[in-house]
């Protein structure tokens, strides 16, 4: 065999092997329209550190841009004085799921109380008889009572409204609310038809709620046929055919319209030993594998793994032994 041929029979076998121990594969996306991992810095897609119970840089009028399409009509619009911040600490995390940054909580305190919601307006608003179907994700921490009564764990949730930001606007939320009664995790979406609700994955309390989960909805809008609002709870991969909703709501008179989503919103009172909920990777896509981007491990098939190092070694051995015999 000739030199030419040799070298590049070696390299082709040499990036076989490289192939076959290859890590973790971040498969391809198709259309993914936001993606907020809430970074700390100076940039211009950063957030400022902040500290809600001192009122510095909070969450409220902070305007990062949106990338990678300009998604937003503008900042974040604090809700009354519930303010909210960036913190610079280490990120939620998921398995295989790939995090950056900081996240969104607020503070407990005056030893009673966590108090925050905030909101920022989509360009355009979603619905209201424009055709389309859209995916949101996030991962969220609802938290936890701690040493406080289990029973006031007040309104721990995500929101989204129409026409600003608060109960008054109201539309889509995933939350648990003592204050009305709402004892287990529950989807609502309000229209000028009325509200409806229903408990998600059967029916989940705070403290079995407790830990990190990714969120998925899928928001299908319709011109004449009924608006549909599906969530998805805790998927472990990025095929949507794999998992069945863990909640859907049908609104018949498709006027769902949605123009500010929010972060987590915190709203408990029952004293200075529990934990404010977390909020963190948000990501808006066309489809469902845009807005779950898990990092698959790639196994090698063990007999073509064997097979394609043994050919390695011999041609080694080999080149070896003729250079010796030149």
């Amino acid at each position: 065999m000739s030199g030419y041929s040799r070298s590049k029979l070696f390299y082709s076998l040499a990036v076989a092997a490289a192939l076959i121990v290859s890590p973790l594969v971040r498969p391809a996306r198709a259309a993914l329209i936001l993606y907020d991992p809430f970074n700390v810095g100076a940039g211009p897609t950063e957030y400022l550190a902040g500290d809600d119970s001192l009122g510095t840089n909070v969450l409220g009028g902070q305007n990062p841009a949106s990338a990678p399409t300009a998604f937003y009509a503008g900042g974040w619009v604090q809700s009354g004085g519930d303010a909210q911040a960036v913190w610079d600490v280490a990120g939620l995390v998921y398995p295989l799921f790939p995090q950056s940054g900081g996240l969104i909580t607020d503070s407990v305190q005056f030893s009673c109380c966590s108090f925050g919601r905030d909101g920022r307006e989509i360009a355009g608003g979603l619905g209201s008889g424009d055709p389309r179907t859209i995916y949101q994700s996030f991962l969220i921490d609802f938290g936890s009572q701690g040493t406080d009564d289990p029973s006031q764990f007040g309104l721990r949730g995500y929101e989204m409204w129409n026409g600003g930001v608060g109960d008054m606007f109201k539309t889509v939320d995933i939350s648990v609310n003592h204050f009305s009664g709402v004892n287990e995790l529950t989807l609502s979406v309000t229209t000028a038809s009325g509200t409806q609700s229903v408990l998600v994955d059967g029916g989940l309390t705070l403290q079995e709620l407790e830990g990190v989960h990714l969120i998925v909805f899928k928001f299908e809008f319709e011109r004449a046929l009924a608006d549909i609002v599906s969530v998805y709870l805790d998927p472990t991969d990025s095929v949507e055919s794999n998992y069945t909703p863990a909640a859907t709501l049908s609104v018949p008179t498709s006027d769902l319209f949605i123009t500010h989503h929010g972060a987590i919103s915190n709203f408990t009172f029952s004293g200075g030993g529990h934990v404010p909920g977390r909020f963190d990777e948000l990501r808006w896509g066309d489809t469902f594998a845009d807005v779950t981007p898990f990092l698959t491990p790639v196994p090698a098939p063990p007999t073509l793994g064997l097979f394609v190092l043994s050919l390695l070694g011999t041609f080694l051995t080999r080149r070896r032994g003729g250079r010796g015999s030149e």
